[in-house]
């Protein structure tokens, strides 16, 4: 489905638009969207907000998603408000919750803050889950786990174990039985780092075959 399609809940397409320029503006991504809508009248947004999600969230909550979003003054603000705005809308407009939380997503690769980029990824990779794309589901997951890996990049362990868990259970439900025996493999190898050496098991890379992580597609 295009993600300039607005959908009803649980994400099936209306078939009509109040504005095919914010339409085509969330297709292309959540920074193109986010620009368009500060040059959109708040009431005009407003109105494609309500149409979006089939008039299922209060208007006032909308209001108050959107006041939060154009009106943030910094870069932290910015991402709360959008991952807020995200949550009110997902699972009932799942295109724009999906747009919202890769801008969550990128604002934590570029501050490199572990906590807003496993939030992201836990959102789209649940989003791709209820899609029914299990292997896209996982592979945020394993796009967390090759950050993580990367010199300087520091996150709790229970967060990399937690994406492991993820890659292996959705592996399994996949059908992909080799690939989750790997899986469960390269994570018993992090957990005996992490009880030999809990530094390293927070900053650096943890494999000895630098090559990053790949899924089973």
């Amino acid at each position: 489905m295009s993600s300039s399609e607005p959908p009803r809940a649980g994400g099936e397409p209306l078939s009509l638009t109040t504005n095919p320029r914010l339409d085509a503006a969330l297709a292309e991504g959540w920074r193109q969207w986010e620009d368009a809508v500060a040059k959109t009248p708040r009431p005009v947004v407003l109105t494609w907000l309500r149409h979006r999600t089939g008039n299922e969230i209060e208007r006032s909550d909308l209001a108050d998603g959107l006041r939060g979003l154009l009106g943030a003054e910094d870069p932290e603000e910015r991402v709360l408000a959008r991952a807020e705005l995200a949550e009110l809308v997902e699972g009932i407009d799942n295109p724009l919750a999906e747009a919202l939380w890769e801008g969550v997503l990128a604002a934590g690769y570029e501050s490199e803050d572990a906590d807003t980029i496993v939030d992201g990824v836990s959102h789209l990779a649940s989003l791709a889950e209820e899609a029914g794309d299990l292997l896209g589901a996982a592979e945020w997951h394993i796009e967390f786990l090759n950050w993580r890996r990367q010199d300087a990049h520091v996150a709790d362990p229970d967060q990399v174990g937690t994406a492991f868990d993820e890659v292996v259970r959705l592996a399994d439900a996949d059908g992909a039985r080799t690939a989750a025996a790997q899986w469960t493999y390269r994570q018993a190898l992090f957990t005996r780092l992490l009880e030999r050496d809990p530094d390293k098991a927070e900053a650096g890379d943890w494999e000895r075959d630098a090559a990053p992580y790949r899924s089973w597609a």
